[in-house]
């Protein structure tokens, strides 16, 4: 990322006008390639997804997906924050030529963050254990595997962050988005030509597989490239820094990556795995209204934070406003794709699936609304608002939870994509109104610029 010489005058209309063509330069030319590995990643996503249906079978699809579902929230979990951590502190130590610190966070991050997931593995597979009785064989086999695949999973995230932090955005990508499902779609093809009945714990088995295999790859490509003057230096340790900023995003991470999955482990506790499966699959094709944010937050979180420290108000305002235009196109084209396609595609992953094209219509022109309100997170969350960003990611929890609670007993998969919804509507809603009233930004599709400095 450019440097910004905060010594520039606050007023200077040329400068700034400069220095925001900059930002709209840097914002596009980083979104445009992390775009491009979003979309491939997310394609490859919906096929392994759409293969390992038609191999599995409804019924075991959703023992999947909803085992699935829990491991990705207990991966930000056992996480602690610390993959922000590698990219929040790794630039700085390099800019310092301290590498020995460099080469302990490396290794005093990866094996806190494999302890917790390992310790987490062991109490998950002890409850299933406990309840696996209420629960057929393979229900159980797969949350088995799921837990052992946990730690692979974190160290994988881990090998990405490292990756990001020494600016190779595109290298993460290419293990763990695009690598991974690659290897999964390969590994299902195979299932399906050599085990007649292939099941949930098989597509766990080749999940595991798949991820051990993607991370054996992103390792040796991190070693590769490992800079020589962190080869031999003596690791240095400052495990409370590394704490300190973990914690302070960490709790924001595990709220919304559970919000994200609520919906799926609500529907699979109130009316089972049999509707898990069907609603799964809209949930990931519904994914790909959401790339085109994806890609704008790559680059987004920093350039807000530099902003706002360089006390540019017109700057951010402009960044805010291209942000929100870029991800409401993308979430707009695709749900008018998929609004005349959705129901074929949906019948692509086998019998039965094809009852979530409403849910799938709820949540895609849901996602629109609530890109139309501007990526308020990162506002929040990037500038001095990060606990509020917090409380409102809770209070969408909140609304999820009650109403899912009502209309899933009796909406079923329709329930849970209008409680998915409405918790990102109040959420985003809530700190839309924040964002204006406190920052004095328009985050919105129809913000304009504004030449005012942070006070």
């Amino acid at each position: 990322m450019e440097a910004i010489d905060d010594s520039l005058p606050p007023r200077a209309p040329a400068s700034l006008h400069s220095l925001h063509a900059s930002s709209l330069q840097l914002l596009t030319r980083g979104a445009s390639g992390a775009f491009v590995v979003s979309v491939c990643g997310t394609g490859l996503g919906f096929v392994a997804n759409l293969v390992m249906a038609r191999v599995i079978g409804r019924q075991e699809y959703g023992v999947y997906a909803l085992m699935f579902s829990w491991i990705s929230v207990l991966a930000v979990v056992a996480q602690a924050g610390q993959d922000i951590s590698l990219i929040r502190l790794l630039p700085s130590y390099i800019r310092e030529g301290a590498w020995g610190k460099v080469r302990g966070l490396r290794r005093g991050v990866g094996a806190m963050v494999f302890a917790i997931s390992c310790c987490i593995a062991i109490a998950g597979c002890a409850v299933v254990y406990m309840i696996g009785a209420e629960h057929s064989a393979s229900w159980r086999n797969t949350f088995y595997v799921g837990f052992a695949m946990l730690p692979i999973l974190t160290q994988l995230q881990q090998s990405g962050a490292l990756h990001k932090a020494f600016k190779r955005p595109v290298v993460s990508g290419l293990y763990q988005t695009l690598g991974r499902p690659l290897l999964l779609i390969v590994l299902m093809g195979a299932l399906a030509l050599t085990v007649h009945d292939a099941d949930a714990p098989w597509a766990a088995m080749a999940t595991l597989a798949s991820a051990a295999l993607a991370l054996a790859g992103s390792a040796w490509h991190l070693v590769h490239k490992w800079p020589e003057q962190g080869r031999q230096v003596p690791p240095k340790y400052e495990i409370r820094r590394w704490l300190t900023v973990g914690l302070q995003m960490s709790v924001l991470s595990i709220v919304m990556v559970a919000g994200a999955r609520f919906d799926v482990l609500i529907l699979g506790a109130l009316m089972g795995t049999g509707d898990v499966g069907p609603y799964y699959a809209a949930v990931r094709m519904a994914g790909f209204a959401l790339f085109a944010q994806g890609a704008v937050n790559v680059v987004l979180a920093p350039m807000i934070a530099d902003r706002y420290d360089a006390h540019d108000l017109g700057g951010l305002q402009l960044v805010a406003k291209q942000a929100a235009r870029f991800a409401f196109a993308g979430a707009f084209a695709v749900s008018v794709f998929f609004t005349v396609t959705g129901r074929w595609l949906l019948a692509l992953f086998g019998r039965g699936f094809d009852s979530a094209y409403v849910p799938l219509m709820v949540l895609l022109w849901g996602y629109c609304a609530t890109m139309a309100l501007g990526e308020v997170g990162f506002m929040l969350s990037m500038t001095r608002y990060q606990k509020l960003a917090t409380v409102l990611v809770l209070v969408g929890v909140a609304a999820n939870a009650i109403v899912a609670w009502l209309f899933v007993p009796t909406l079923g998969a329709t329930g849970a994509a209008i409680g998915a919804v409405v918790s990102l509507l109040a959420w985003r809603g809530l700190a839309w109104w924040i964002v204006r009233s406190r920052l004095g930004i328009e985050p919105s599709i129809f913000g304009t610029a504004r030449g005012a400095d942070v006070s």
